[in-house]
Order: structure tokens, then C-alpha cells, then sequence
């Protein structure tokens, strides 16, 4: 029984990344730990099942995916990864957690208010440099708490990118990330047997959430779409703080 309520946990989270480009991580993590998953295996489960998913959507959203910006955020995350395992050694983990979702919950509901204030946001972060910083903050965020969508997504909001634009350059730095990832993985020794077997078993499943999701995702309007991404990141918010309690 156990085996199937993860394998419907794991095809949830990639439910979510098809439909809004992130957030299976945070949607999934929380989640196999209620069952009492192993967290190694978790993290190896998640970390391969993102990158098999990130893969067709470069594909789908290849025309809109910014290579320079891409480029920059991969540097970035790559110099972010060994503070981001220093932050998890020397910082209390749930000082960070605890800090991360004040911020998503504020962050999410300030934009909703000006959303429905019908207030016209402007683009900030202009200059390619900050590329680098937001690509830093990924790294950190996802080599500690496997939460490297987040700041991108943060990012790319606060940057005005299209949401077209947004999800490409996601998928790509996911799928640039995400392969670090998976193999750090393997390095470490989190890959098991029941890893393995529960890739097996999700991988067909994924044939029929894929397109699902794709479908969902292409009836739902760009500026629905934003509200959703805010509504998501509030959500997050709430669930970060409920597992550090």
C-alpha cells in the first residue's frame, strides 16, 4: 500500500511541474515524508523523476528558452552548490526553512494584492548580471533543500519575463542542474533497488501525466497562469512552515 500512495505522491509532483513548470520538490518532499519514505531515497526518487520531465518540455518551449540567460543561472547554481551544503552543515536547518517560507507567503501575496489592485508591475533586476546572483541563490537553495525552481521562478517574476519564457528557461536550467544532480546523487549512494524500482514503475505513468498536464497548462491564460504561480509559491510557504513544525 505504501508503495502506491508514493508512486501517486511522486506522479502528483510531476503533475505540478508539467502544469506550472516548478514545485514538485516542495509539493513531493513534504509529502513521502508524512508516509515515512526514506529521505535519500526521496531525494534520488524526486531528483531523477524532475529531470526525465524537464526534458520534453526544453523541447516543447525550445523556441522561448534564452540560452545567454540559461547559461548564467547554470554558472551561478554550479558556484551555489557548495554553499548551499555549507549553509545545510553550519546553519540550522529550520532557521533557513522557517526564513524561506516567510518570504514565498509575503512575496506570493503582495504580487496577488497588486494583481487584483489592477496595478501595473514593473520589470526590476534589469541587467544580465543579476542572472549570476539568482542563479547562486538556486544553487544553494537546491544542493540544501532541493529547491532550486523557487529563486528562479522568484526571479523570473520580478524580472516581467512571459510566462512562455519563463517556463523554457526553467526546464533548461532544470534539465542543466538536474543531471549535477542526479549524479551527485548516484555518487553519494542515495540510488537503492527501490529507487530503481519505483522509477520503473512511474515512468510509464508519466506517458499519461505528461500530456495531461501539457493540457491542462495550455487552457489556462498567462495572466491566470501568474496568479496561479503566486497562489503556488504562497502554498509552498505554508507547507515549508508546516514541515518544520
Amino acid at each position: 500500500m505504501t508503495l502506491v500512495i508514493v508512486v501517486l505522491i511522486v506522479l502528483l509532483g510531476a503533475f505540478t511541474r508539467t502544469v506550472f513548470g516548478f514545485g514538485e520538490a516542495l509539493v513531493t518532499m513534504p509529502l513521502l515524508a508524512l508516509v515515512a519514505f526514506d529521505l535519500k531515497s526521496a531525494t534520488a526518487l524526486i531528483g531523477a523523476l524532475g529531470l526525465i520531465v524537464a526534458i520534453p518540455a526544453v523541447i516543447q518551449h525550445r523556441r522561448q528558452i534564452d540560452i545567454a540567460i540559461v547559461r548564467r543561472l547554470v554558472i551561478g547554481s554550479l558556484l551555489g552548490v557548495p554553499v548551499g551544503i555549507a549553509l545545510m552543515t553550519y546553519v540550522p536547518t529550520v532557521i533557513v526553512l522557517r526564513t524561506l517560507a516567510g518570504f514565498l507567503v509575503i512575496y506570493g501575496s503582495y504580487n496577488l494584492y497588486q494583481l487584483h489592485q489592477h496595478r501595473i508591475q514593473k520589470q526590476h533586476l534589469k541587467a544580465p548580471y543579476w542572472d549570476y546572483l539568482a542563479g547562486v541563490i538556486s544553487g544553494v537553495m537546491g544542493s540544501a533543500y532541493n529547491s532550486h525552481g523557487v529563486p528562479v521562478v522568484i526571479y523570473g517574476t520580478l524580472k516581467k519575463w512571459p510566462v512562455d519564457e519563463l517556463r523554457g528557461i526553467l526546464q533548461a536550467h532544470f534539465v542543466c542542474v538536474g543531471t549535477v544532480v542526479v549524479i551527485s546523487h548516484l555518487l553519494a549512494g542515495f540510488w537503492t533497488l527501490q529507487v530503481v524500482q519505483l522509477l520503473g514503475i512511474s515512468l510509464p505513468l508519466l506517458l499519461i501525466v505528461i500530456p495531461l498536464g501539457n493540457w491542462v497548462s495550455a487552457r489556462i491564460d498567462s495572466q491566470t497562469m501568474v496568479r496561479y504561480i503566486y497562489d503556488l509559491l504562497i502554498i509552498f510557504g505554508g507547507l515549508l512552515l508546516y514541515k518544520t513544525f
